[in-house]
């Protein structure tokens, strides 16, 4: 029996189920907090790293002595061009909303205005998506693979500070030493990149391992010394905070977020997670990573003019014929960058099938 209504009978609409997955955004949140915009296309870093040289001892007839300044280096990215569009026709704007009431008295003029926030909302909500994947794919890899329609090319900064764990060495294996690896790392984070690690963020087969460990049960058992505590429990941004290490001194992550790769198999696109499920990243949390959004540009339709914004989103609408139709364009040109390499690791720490 077709599922039919019946314009007689009263009715009421209860509420409208929108089945949409959170926008999670912890990567951008935490460590790229370094917002800036720009007038250009082009972002420009002068990277100077220091050292540890010390003063020298000088005999006081003697005078000073120099201390050669360090130089610095010079990075151009290109933001890459978000730009999502969708378009409202006048068919569309006849039919009832999702939840509109069946004699609401709304106008098509109302329709479009609700209709146009929905659709901003849902470029918007992609465009973010695309920002964290990038942020993610920054920290995770060092590179952006910038791949679409009539792009293909690879963003690197320059990333080296990865390890893999081999063999019975492996978290899960017989001859794991997980405190030893991570006193090791975090002391070789301090030393060659300045930063102090204070957390760590672990792909889902890397948790298992680490939670499994004979050495860390045993460790978080003792009654007589705290070496660290297991709290799980689930934080905002899709973050599931595990415990606490005393020594080294780092927090325990899993971040839960996933992405749709359409472009490897676009015939059957897969879900991937965000953080690969046997990786291991420890990162400080005051890295203060850049953001940087590139000009956008367009013709204006008024004045038929180039225009160059400063900002981090475009929302345009404009008309086009044969047929009628409004389109809600969203042009954006961001790029998150780890202006600070050596700053984390990223560690394979097990088999992804472990």
């Amino acid at each position: 029996m077709p599922n039919e209504v019946n314009i007689y009978t009263p009715r009421y609409l209860a509420e409208v189920v929108r089945l949409a997955p959170p926008v999670h955004t912890y990567f951008l949140d935490t460590f790229f907090t370094n917002v800036k915009t720009f007038t250009t296309e082009r972002v420009d870093i002068d990277l100077v790293k220091g050292d540890r040289r010390m003063a020298a001892f000088v005999h006081p007839r003697l005078g000073a002595q120099v201390l050669k300044a360090n130089g610095y280096q010079t990075e151009s990215y290109k933001p890459p061009l978000i730009n999502p569009y969708d378009e409202t026709t006048a068919e569309r704007l006849m039919e009832r909303l999702p939840g509109e009431e069946m004699y609401s008295g709304m106008t098509p003029a109302q329709r479009a205005a609700q209709k146009l926030t929905e659709e901003y909302n849902r470029l918007n909500d992609a465009t973010t998506r695309r920002e964290e994947w990038m942020a993610a794919q920054a920290i995770v890899t060092g590179q952006i693979p910038i791949v679409g329609v009539g792009v293909n090319e690879v963003i690197d900064f320059g990333f080296t500070n990865k390890k893999t764990l081999t063999g019975d060495a492996q978290w899960g294996k017989s001859s794991a030493k997980i405190l030893d690896n991570l006193e090791d790392w975090t002391e070789e984070i301090l030393v060659n990149g300045f930063a102090n690690v204070d957390r760590m963020i672990l792909g889902k087969t890397a948790v298992r391992a680490f939670l499994n460990d004979s050495e860390i049960q045993k460790l978080l058992d003792n009654r007589r010394y705290n070496l660290g505590e297991i709290n799980p429990r689930d934080l905002p941004n899709g973050v599931k905070y595990y415990g606490h290490l005393y020594s080294p001194n780092i927090d325990i992550y899993s971040y839960g977020e996933v992405f749709l790769d359409d472009w490897t198999d676009p015939k059957n696109p897969e879900l991937k997670p965000l953080v690969p499920d046997n990786k291991a990243i420890l990162i400080s949390g005051n890295v203060n990573f850049m953001r940087a959004y590139g000009a956008c540009t367009y013709i204006d339709d008024t004045s038929g003019q180039w225009v160059t914004a400063q900002s981090a989103r475009i929302l345009r609408s404009y008309i086009e014929h044969h047929p009628d139709r409004r389109m809600l364009e969203l042009q954006a040109h961001p790029l998150p960058i780890p202006d600070k390499v050596d700053s984390w690791m990223v560690v394979d720490v097990c088999n992804p099938a472990a």
